[in-house]
């Protein structure tokens, strides 16, 4: 699969600031259990309020640099393209650095609010399995 630059309305996390401006990245900074966390609550809230009950809608992606390489890993709500009045599907890609190409992999395909729970219920340390092995 190909990716455009700038094809996907997303997110990147780097860290948390506070109130004064002060990131909080400490240990979080390679911990990919922070990254996959937090891009899967912004990846709930933004699927909620953003994709359609039905209908093509611009994808949405939510990426972090993956701690320990040069690799990005993204989780992407899109429409299905066999049924996009009814259908969204939902996969995590993982894409090296100074490319444009992505390795993916498919986690679900069903209704907005199956997605939601989908991405609600991902089980984390199959998350990090999977997106080592896409990375690699």
């Amino acid at each position: 699969m190909k990716i455009l630059q700038g094809y996907y309305n997303y997110a990147t996390f780097k860290g948390i600031r506070n109130s004064t401006g002060a990131s909080n990245m400490h240990e979080s900074k390679s911990d990919i259990n922070y990254f996959i966390n937090k891009s899967l609550e912004v990846l709930a809230q933004r699927t909620e309020n953003e994709v359609p009950e039905n209908g093509m809608f611009r994808p949405i992606a939510v990426s972090f640099k993956i701690p320990d390489t040069s690799n990005m890993a993204k989780f992407i709500v899109e429409y299905d393209k066999l049924n996009p009045k009814d259908f969204r599907r939902l996969s995590v890609g993982v894409v090296p650095m100074g490319s444009n190409e992505m390795s993916s992999y498919s986690l679900s395909k069903g209704t907005k609010k199956e997605i939601l729970e989908n991405i609600n219920n991902l089980d984390k340390d199959e998350m990090i399995k999977l997106i080592k092995e896409l990375s690699n």
